[in-house]
């Protein structure tokens, strides 16, 4: 039997149902009140880069190196369009150049008495190095916000993009052609170890970083950068058919490139030695950069 109070509660309900039924459903919308009414998402933004120039000393490290690492004191000068785009030049020269270990070992433990490496004192004398590189460059800016250490030291950040093309002057081996008749301890087979030929590498420059804003006009950037092309690390011959397969043409070439040990192989009698432009191999080159760049003018735009 049904009380007064369920017949109440079972026809609220059936109302209830009904007009749900009856009417469709409708987004609630949030109206913002007070101050924040109406305003930007972000307002008085500090536009850091537009319209301004920036200096850049730079001091960079390769990483990555096989026989050398190069250590470059440079400039960079940039000017932005906007906040997140702009175009610069930059210069280095390679004031020092830090011998790899496996350098070292070679210079100590190589027998030398090769073509290849005639002595192996004088090897350090014969590996490829980069003298100074230079580039043209564009910069794109897709992120930036806040960077807080410890609740205490904030900085604004951004992160950019860097692609361009780069001018290395490049360091290497002469060219050199030595037939297998030649003694290895001839003043021919010495002196070519350490003459040396210049020219200029032209190649793709890209890389990112990360920008912090110490204040309104001066900034701490740490730089990666990847600049690919070919060159002679090693001053030795990579590429002459008898060196890589030996003088009678009955030893194995599977895998024969993939192993260190090869740069400084005997010659067996009847191999020639031949250094020239074939003996390059690809290298990333790549870099590690730390700059301190001054923006001029020193009073950035501020947003509305």
């Amino acid at each position: 039997m049904k009380t007064p109070s369920m017949k109440r509660m079972i026809g609220t309900l059936a109302l209830a149902g009904a007009a749900l039924a009856a009417s469709p459903a409708q987004a609630q919308e949030i109206q913002l009140r007070g101050p924040l009414a109406g305003a930007r998402s972000v307002s008085r933004l500090v536009q850091y880069r537009e319209g301004r120039f920036s200096i850049t000393p730079t001091f960079s490290v390769s990483l990555q190196d096989e026989f050398s690492r190069d250590l470059f004191f440079g400039l960079r000068g940039d000017y932005h369009f906007t906040d997140w785009l702009g175009v610069g030049v930059s210069a280095a020269y390679a004031g020092v150049h830090v011998d790899t270990s496996l350098t070292d070992q070679v210079a100590s433990n190589s027998p030398g008495n090769t073509a290849n490496v005639p002595r192996a004192t004088a090897y350090p004398q014969q590996i490829g190095r980069r003298n100074w590189m230079a580039d043209l460059h564009l910069t794109f800016v897709p992120l930036r916000g806040k960077f807080a250490l410890f609740q205490s030291l904030v900085a604004d950040v951004d992160f950019y993009l860097v692609a361009g093309a780069a001018f290395v002057g490049v360091e290497e081996r002469a060219d050199t052609k030595l037939a297998s008749t030649l003694d290895v301890n001839s003043a021919t087979v010495r002196n070519s170890q350490t003459t040396r030929a210049s020219r200029v590498a032209i190649a793709p420059t890209f890389g990112a970083g990360l920008n912090f804003y110490l204040n309104r006009f001066i900034s701490l950037n740490f730089e990666y950068r990847a600049t690919p092309f070919q060159w002679n690390r090693s001053g030795t011959d990579e590429n002459s058919t008898a060196t890589r397969c030996g003088a009678a043409g009955n030893e194995s070439c599977e895998g024969f490139s993939d192993y260190v040990s090869t740069y400084f192989a005997r010659d067996a009698a009847g191999r020639y030695t031949q250094i020239d432009s074939n003996d390059r191999s690809w290298s990333f080159n790549q870099t590690f950069t730390v700059g301190l760049s001054f923006f001029l003018p020193t009073a950035p735009r501020i947003g509305p």
